[in-house]
């Protein structure tokens, strides 16, 4: 996926998903803004794995895109057991936890981690290969060495 050409409208868009969270949560409109705010982490991923202007579509897919996905099925489970029980203790807990809470820890934080650690070790050369790495650290090297004179 070749991103060098809309890097300019992404960062543009990166700065008016800020603005707009930030309005939802003036709103009281939270849940819109967890949502802006996947989309808004989405892009920073894009923008940060790719290389050289380009992403990777399998890294897009997986992990970037099961984390979005996983984080949005989260936000909407955790609000909607958050509302069937507000106000009253509920008749089973997932995992001992309440059951809108135990959205959030299993597909929020442990599958959103899982996920993204996952997709780092399949595809760790799609990420940062060694190649790059060491490409990156001689041109480091190249600059210190320029400061130096």
């Amino acid at each position: 996926m070749d991103l060098s050409d809309k890097r300019t409208g992404i960062i543009v868009l990166i700065g008016i998903l800020w603005v707009i969270i930030t309005v939802l949560g003036w709103k009281e409109q939270h849940m819109a803004g967890m949502y802006a705010g996947v989309i808004l982490m989405l892009l920073h991923m894009m923008l940060g794995a790719s290389k050289k202007g380009k992403l990777s579509s399998k890294l897009f897919v997986y992990p970037f895109l099961i984390w979005a996905v996983l984080w949005c099925i989260s936000f909407f489970l955790s609000k909607y057991y958050a509302d069937l029980y507000v106000g009253k203790i509920p008749d089973f807990t997932v995992l001992g936890f309440h059951p809108s809470f135990a959205w959030t820890i299993l597909t929020y934080w442990i599958g959103g981690v899982l996920t993204l650690t996952i997709g780092f070790i399949l595809f760790k050369d799609e990420w940062l290969s060694e190649k790059d790495w060491q490409d990156f650290k001689q041109k480091i090297q190249m600059i210190e060495q320029s400061e130096v004179k």
